[in-house]
């Protein structure tokens, strides 16, 4: 294939399959999805066969009324086996993935996350709308001092949130400013691919994570990576020790790794990554951790006052303060070394909860639910 990327092809690929059905099928269905995915706010589409779809609008589920909300389980079927399952039964499909599947593909001109699972028998799909387009980072509402941190050229970046609060957009707009502003090799490890990434003035690969995929799992991938003359890495989730000591060992080696966990805050980032360990590894794990991090993006999507969502991030840089707490394991400290230097850009959740209520961007009630010290958080906003 020359310069173009395996990962392209096989999108460009999936985009000719879907155009193809997309305009031969009798695609009521498909039509409905495509009417809702473009509605304002719409998120996510949740498809069970004979059922009423349901919708997350500005992050509420909501079902859907009337004949266009109904799933036809003909179509539905149909368009699973042409973009996915062609050689097999579609629950046998996803009962030999061990009862759920995940792939990206392109509906008609929106590229879409498809989860497909089976619940009691029954065929279920999550459908998420991506961006088209990758966004640029400073459109993304994140603390000034992102970037700062892509201009390390090693070490280990986290980016943190529960599911469904823009990581992979992040990570996504993360890889794209360093694929514009650096020289080098990016090598991508994901579950499923959701953008694609094309060389611009770094040469860029994309692997898929899974058994019939690229490469069988994340830890491997990241060991192989290695091997493949990269100069940053960027990792989908990190699920276990492997992953983790095997970004940690990238990072040590003069690597940039961008990877995400799904924890809520710096601090319960730290633990968590700590926490992979057994009590007798982790005295290093602390040591390799304090010197490799440069920073933690924790972020989560909050209700707006006008009935969207905007994004609330928390920054930590990892200053000398904070890689002495990491180190001495006064890991309790971290939010305060993050609230005594915040001149030096780092941003903790309830300052940026507090921010975007003294603004009216949202309510005093989302601004305390929103945050994971609401007692504290409380008493500055009173």
């Amino acid at each position: 294939m020359g310069s173009v990327h395996e990962a392209q092809r096989r999108s460009a690929l999936t985009f000719q399959l879907l155009s193809e059905n997309f305009q031969n099928m009798s695609n009521t269905f498909l039509q409905n999805l495509v009417n809702l995915l473009n509605e304002k706010n719409v998120s996510d589409v949740h498809i069970t066969s004979h059922l009423p779809m349901w919708v997350r609008r500005a992050g509420d589920m909501e079902v859907v009324s009337g004949e266009a909300g109904m799933a036809n389980s003909v179509e539905l079927l149909s368009w699973l086996k042409s973009i996915r399952y062609s050689n097999a039964s579609v629950l046998e499909a996803i009962a030999a993935r061990g009862g759920q599947d995940d792939f990206a593909a392109n509906l008609g001109d929106i590229r879409i996350r498809i989860h497909c699972w089976v619940s009691v028998g029954a065929l279920n799909v999550a459908v998420r709308k991506l961006a088209t387009d990758i966004p640029k980072l400073e459109s993304l509402g994140l603390p000034k001092g992102v970037s700062d941190l892509l201009s390390y050229p090693s070490g280990l970046i986290l980016v943190v949130g529960a599911t469904g609060s823009g990581k992979s957009t992040t990570l996504a707009a993360c890889v794209d400013q360093l694929n514009m502003a650096t020289k080098g090799h990016i090598i991508t490890l994901e579950d499923p691919i959701e953008y694609v990434h094309h060389d611009k003035a770094c040469r860029v690969r994309q692997r898929q994570i899974s058994e019939q995929s690229d490469c069988v799992n994340f830890s491997s991938g990241v060991t192989a990576a290695m091997r493949e003359d990269p100069d940053i890495i960027m990792v989908g989730e990190v699920r276990d020790q492997q992953t983790m000591q095997a970004c940690l060992n990238a990072a040590q080696t003069g690597h940039l790794v961008l990877a995400t966990l799904h924890t809520n805050s710096s601090v319960e980032t730290i633990e968590r990554v700590l926490a992979f360990y057994p009590e007798k590894e982790r005295e290093l794990a602390r040591s390799v951790l304090a010197a490799t991090l440069r920073g933690v993006i924790a972020q989560r999507l909050v209700k707006t006052m006008a009935g969207s969502r905007t994004l609330a991030a928390e920054l930590m840089i990892c200053n000398t303060a904070i890689r002495a707490n990491i180190a001495q394991n006064q890991i309790v400290a971290i939010e305060q070394s993050m609230e005594s230097g915040r001149s030096e850009g780092q941003v903790t959740m309830n300052y940026c909860l507090q921010c975007l209520y003294e603004n009216g961007v949202i309510s005093r009630d989302v601004a305390l639910s929103s945050s994971n010290r609401r007692d504290i958080l409380e008493k500055r906003i009173r």
